[in-house]
């Protein structure tokens, strides 16, 4: 191990100026060649980055008159961070049959830029009365910042901003809102004809009884045909369903009043991505190759023929296009009781203008609140609520209120000011009566001030605050506290709370970073795919199957799939052209093409 003398620096720096004009003694150039660092991939640990710094000195340089110092340091930006000082040897080496093993562990603190930068060791040697300064050795380029890729509900550039924390809802059977409901009815391959006698039975049965609280104000129908020649053959086939379907519908009398609109989808593959979604035959790779070719401009007959070459085509096939012989009925309800428009409008507007509440009840505010859909108008809303009827639910929406404006806001004495409104409110909430959903959005306010041990204290208390071990709160809430877990170095633990969670884009993607940083890159890949099956729109998953892929040495893997996470995002490219694992591809030509 080495001796540290926190105090040599100043002593050292005036005898290096004071012996500068002494001559170079060559042999003391190789010093440091012996001397490596572990890992070769510096990591974030946390907030911090350990390193081992280990070798050995050359026997022939050490002699009773010679003394040795070592410098490691972190430069980075346009400083660098010393690490220590340490006497490696001392001149009082008695042992001419091995060299002087070296074996440092050092932890230093992470600090932004750090992850462009290099960990470099410095050596002076004292030999008699003269100083020598050996040529220093870059032991490791870069920290990997990996665990701040995991996903928080944090904003990223380009993408949309995401709605954080918990409202408290409650059931209004007195006033539900308008909604749709939808159906589909299969034809046989090429045939226009409703199959059987009557509808199917769940339909038949929704247009006879309809659904209470609500009444049925209009109907479409959708013919659409499948990719099959058989269909494609007769061009008025999805106008044939639709019609006939329609004429079916309007021959129920608890419906012929109602307006049926009929429309048609032909030579189009919307329905069929739709399915491929969702579709579980293939793996992911397989199906890039099918969305690679129905997201061109080209004609829907070219596109058709492209995939009739692929490989899959044939059990693609079969198992998704009879699913288009279709026609499809989306019914329209209205609320039969209470306008959700007329109540949510109305509200906002008197509390702007100043004007009483005649004829509105509490439940109209919690209702209104529920339903507005801009944070001005939740904001009024509950703070009246809080005003008038002081309750866990009132203090808490506005508090989640005060999150997302936060959340919003770039000025940051502003969103200090409405993170301490939010943890206000939040606080009152919890005082009305201590539950599972304050405490959690306790922990998301936390987390705007990046301060992430409290954070982490409350989501985990909001946890053992939810007494029901299936409930849908305690799934998200575990998600969450995952994502502090990988923020915390505690990758297995992140792991087994992500099998707890729901089953999301970004859930599965910091699930797989867990699995990554454990350096189980197995699972890894699994959870990566995953997350690139649910969600191809941000590129995530495709960037997890990259970091795999680079620790793989399989550059035709890591190039296809970087490819497709930057093609979706500004942010993972930027990240990509800073990432250490993916160092040893920065100058080979396919990574810079990839990267322009």
């Amino acid at each position: 191990m080495f001796k540290s003398y926190p105090y040599l620096i100043p002593t050292i720096l005036f005898l290096v100026i004071f012996s500068s004009c002494s001559p170079k003694l060559h042999k003391y150039e190789s010093l440091l060649d012996g001397i490596s660092a572990k890992p070769e991939v510096l990591t974030m640990h946390r907030d911090s980055v350990r390193v081992n710094i280990t070798g050995a000195l050359p026997l022939p340089l050490l002699n009773k008159d010679t003394k040795i110092y070592l410098f490691p340091e972190y430069r980075y930006g346009e400083g660098a961070l010393r690490l220590g000082e340490f006497v490696a040897f001392d001149g009082t080496y008695t042992n001419a049959v091995q060299a002087v093993r070296l074996d440092e562990k050092i932890t230093f603190p992470y600090l932004e830029g750090m992850d462009k930068g290099v960990l470099a060791i410095k050596a002076l040697v004292f030999h008699k009365d003269k100083v020598f300064v050996p040529s220093e050795k870059e032991l490791v380029p870069g920290v990997s910042i990996l665990p701040l890729l995991t996903r928080l509900g944090q904003i990223t550039p380009n993408e949309p901003i995401e709605e954080i924390g918990m409202y408290i809802s409650t059931d209004f059977p007195g006033f539900s809102t308008n909604s749709e409901r939808q159906f589909s009815v299969n034809f046989p391959l090429g045939s226009a004809q409703v199959p059987g006698r009557t509808l199917p039975t769940t339909l038949y049965n929704f247009l006879n009884r309809g659904e209470r609280g609500f009444v049925i104000k209009k109907i479409t129908v959708t013919g659409l045909v499948s990719p099959e020649t058989a269909e494609l053959s007769n061009p008025t086939l999805s106008g044939q369903r639709a019609e006939n379907l329609k004429q079916r519908i309007k021959n129920i009398p608890a419906v012929s009043h109602v307006p049926v609109e009929i429309e048609e989808r032909r030579n189009d593959f919307f329905d069929f991505r739709m399915l491929l979604r969702d579709y579980g035959g293939i793996n992911t790779t397989q199906k890039d190759a099918y969305y690679q070719i129905l997201t061109t401009d080209e004609s829907f007959e070219s596109q058709l023929a492209q995939i009739r070459q692929l490989s899959t085509f044939r059990k693609v096939s079969a198992d998704l296009f009879p699913k288009l012989r279709t026609a499809q009925v989306k019914i329209e309800l209205e609320n039969s009781r209470f306008s959700d428009a007329e109540i949510s409008a109305s509200v906002y507007k008197m509390l702007k203008e100043g004007e009483g509440l005649e004829g509105f009840t509490k439940e109209h505010l919690i209702f209104a609140g529920q339903q507005a859909k801009r944070l001005e108008e939740k904001e009024k809303i509950y703070q009246k609520l809080v005003e008038i009827a002081p309750s866990v639910l009132a203090y808490n929406n506005l508090g989640v209120v005060f999150l997302n404006k936060a959340q919003r806001e770039l000025d940051v004495r502003q969103k200090n000011i409405y993170i301490s409104n939010a943890l206000s409110n939040l606080r009152e909430a919890n005082r009305i009566q201590t539950n599972s959903i304050s405490m959690h959005n306790i922990g998301r306010a936390y987390l705007l001030r990046k301060d992430y041990f409290e954070a982490y204290v409350a989501i985990s208390e909001a946890s053992g605050l939810e007494r029901s071990e299936t409930s849908e709160f305690l799934r998200v809430n575990e998600g969450l506290r995952g994502a502090l877990d990988i923020l915390n170095g505690d990758y297995r633990l992140a792991t087994i709370r992500f099998n707890r969670a729901p089953e999301s884009e970004v859930n599965y993607f910091n699930k797989g970073l867990a699995y990554f940083l454990a350096e189980d890159y197995r699972q890894a890949m699994i959870a990566f795919e995953e997350s690139a099956l649910l969600d191809r729109d941000f590129g995530y998953g495709f960037y997890g199957l990259a970091l795999v892929a680079a620790v793989s040495n399989d550059e035709q893997a890591l190039i296809e799939n970087l490819q497709k996470a930057i093609s979706r995002s500004e942010f993972l490219r930027e990240r990509a052209m800073r990432e250490v694992l993916f160092r040893r591809y920065w100058d080979r030509p396919a990574f810079i093409r990839v990267l322009k």
